[in-house]
C-alpha cells in the first residue's frame, strides 16, 4: 500500500490532520487504513504549502484508535469517486420563447 500521510493532530472525534510527503499525495476522496490495514477514513481536504502538504482524513467509528503519530496507508482498491454533473437541461423544463424560430436555410431564387 502507499503511504498516505503520518497523523499530526487530532480534531473533535471525526477528523484527523495527516502530513503527506510532497512528492507523493494522494488523490482526494480515497479511503486510508492504519498499520493493521483497517480502514480510517476517506480523505477529504488537501492544504499547506507546497513543500509540506497536509491531508484532513473524515474518520468513522475506528477514529479512536488513532493517535497522532500513525501512519495512514491509502487503499488502492478504492478510487475516488467522480462526480459527473449533467448541466444538459431537459426539454420539458425549458421555456417557450415567444418567437417562432427562423429558417436559417438558403432559399432558392427563381
Amino acid at each position: 500500500m502507499k503511504v498516505a500521510g503520518k497523523v499530526v493532530a487530532k480534531r473533535g472525534k471525526r477528523l484527523l490532520i495527516a502530513e503527506c510527503d510532497a512528492g507523493q499525495l494522494p488523490p482526494l476522496y480515497i479511503s486510508v487504513a492504519d498499520e493493521t490495514s483497517k480502514p480510517v477514513g476517506k480523505i477529504v481536504d488537501l492544504y499547506g504549502s507546497v513543500a509540506r502538504p497536509y491531508v484532513t482524513v473524515l474518520c468513522g467509528e475506528n477514529a479512536s484508535e488513532v493517535v497522532p503519530g500513525t501512519i495512514l496507508y491509502a487503499i488502492p482498491e478504492s478510487k475516488p469517486e467522480s462526480k459527473k454533473k449533467n448541466f444538459r437541461r431537459q426539454n420539458s423544463n425549458r421555456k417557450q420563447s415567444p418567437f417562432p424560430k427562423r429558417n436559417l436555410k438558403k432559399h432558392d431564387r427563381n
